[in-house]
């Protein structure tokens, strides 16, 4: 993550000034990143830039989610950022809580743009060598000439490239290279320059806390995978090869019926995990059950909606993909479940937040609608493994509950 930095006021600071304080001095970091405020139908020139920037920057923020997501580890990682934003709305209650990178997506936007753009001669230049190579072949004087004056090209824009990011990644530092390295220059000679590198250090650190979000995720894994473990381990037995006994039958029966208290609490209870931040806390049914309780129409919209925005992402387990195209659906992940999971924190903070359960029409109402929705969901998590080409593995992949899966590693049959 760049580290965007910004000119202090000039009335603070001595030259001694500790990296803590010069951070209560600096401006907050949505001010200096964030989209600002919106210019206003007025101004409909800047409004427009201001959209424009704004969503270029979220649909980069996505991708990079994504790559996140497609990497064996790392998906652990992007599990924690879509489960941090559900423990503040579940906190305070309000949706715009929910979207704390957004402060990230209009300067990300500006370094992705400007990347793309820089790196694009380097990219010409070395299919100019390659096609060199093929025709004079790898030793002739003029190929390693271009050779040459590929790799200074390589050095030049990367050290642009950094060093524009490093100063602030705006439009800006990437048009002025030289003033970024006398910025450079400055702020590493000095004592007070250094100073004020290590508190916007701390301060995007601050925001985007990648071992924390990833401890997260790993503690909200374990707990979902230690709850599916034996429901979907019986769902899947009697799809097994050569399992065509009762006995077979009548456990994915048992697992299916289990599946449906599963899928009715664990969202709410991973929820609760992240704001307790005990790792126990996803085995706390009661927390799930007050929140059934007081808020049943809030929780049936969320799960309803939750699992709803699953069941695409199941149709491209039917014709498996080549490996680099299935990198291309992990931004319809973060997409599709986002808001689901959003949504899910809102109902765990009305129900948790409400003093007394909701009168008992309204408790059954809500759980004879869910019981057969439910159990139509744990139906179609048995016919997974038939209709797919993962087999049983197909519903082991739950993103309801597990978060990203790295695509590119599924395994053929």
């Amino acid at each position: 993550m760049s580290i965007i930095l910004a000119e202090p006021p000039q009335a603070m600071t001595s030259t001694n000034s500790s990296p803590d304080e010069l951070a209560l001095h600096m401006p907050p970091i949505e001010e200096r990143m964030g989209p600002g405020r919106f210019p206003g139908v007025w101004n409909p020139f800047r409004s427009l830039f201001w959209l424009f920037h704004l969503t270029f920057g979220t649909a980069c923020l996505i991708m990079v989610l994504a790559i996140l997501a497609a990497i064996p580890g790392l998906n652990i990682l992007t599990l924690g950022y879509l489960i941090d934003p559900q423990k503040r709305v579940a906190e305070s209650g309000r949706l715009r809580d929910g979207f704390p990178l957004m402060v990230l997506a209009p300067r990300l936007g500006c370094i992705v743009f400007f990347s793309l753009l820089l790196l694009t001669p380097i990219r010409f230049q070395a299919v100019r060598v390659s096609d060199a190579a093929v025709i004079l072949g790898a030793h002739h004087p003029r190929v390693v000439q271009m050779q040459t004056t590929l790799q200074v090209m390589q050095w030049i824009i990367a050290i642009h490239l950094l060093l524009a990011i490093f100063r602030g990644g705006t439009v800006g530092c990437f048009l002025r290279p030289f003033k970024n390295i006398i910025w450079f220059l400055r702020k590493s000679l000095t004592r007070r320059g250094r100073s004020e590198i290590s508190a916007g250090t701390e301060q995007v650190l601050q925001l985007v806390k990648p071992l924390q979000h990833f401890w997260i995720g790993l503690k909200s894994f374990i707990g979902a995978v230690l709850w599916l473990l034996i429901p979907t381990s019986l769902l899947v037995v009697y799809s097994a090869p050569g399992r065509t006994e009762p006995i077979f039958g009548l456990l994915s029966f048992l697992g299916g019926i289990l599946m449906i208290p599963v899928m009715a609490w664990l969202p709410q209870l991973q929820v609760h995990q992240a704001v307790t931040g005990r790792f126990t806390s996803i085995f706390s049914i009661r927390a799930a059950r007050q929140v059934v309780r007081n808020a049943p129409w809030s929780w049936v919209i969320a799960s309803v909606l939750l699992y709803a925005m699953t069941l695409p992402l199941y149709l491209a387990k039917i014709k498996l993909l080549p490996a680099d195209a299935l990198l291309v659906l992990t931004p319809f992940f973060i997409v599709l479940i986002y808001p689901a999971r959003i949504m899910v924190a809102w109902a765990y903070h009305r129900g948790m937040n409400t003093s007394k359960a909701a009168k008992w029409p309204y408790r059954w109402a809500s759980a004879l609608m869910m019981l057969p929705l439910l159990a139509g969901y744990a139906t179609f998590l048995f016919a997974t493994p038939l209709i797919s080409e993962l087999g049983k593995a197909a519903p082991l992949e739950n993103q309801a509950f597990l978060g990203p899966v790295p695509y590119a590693q599924w395994a053929r049959k």
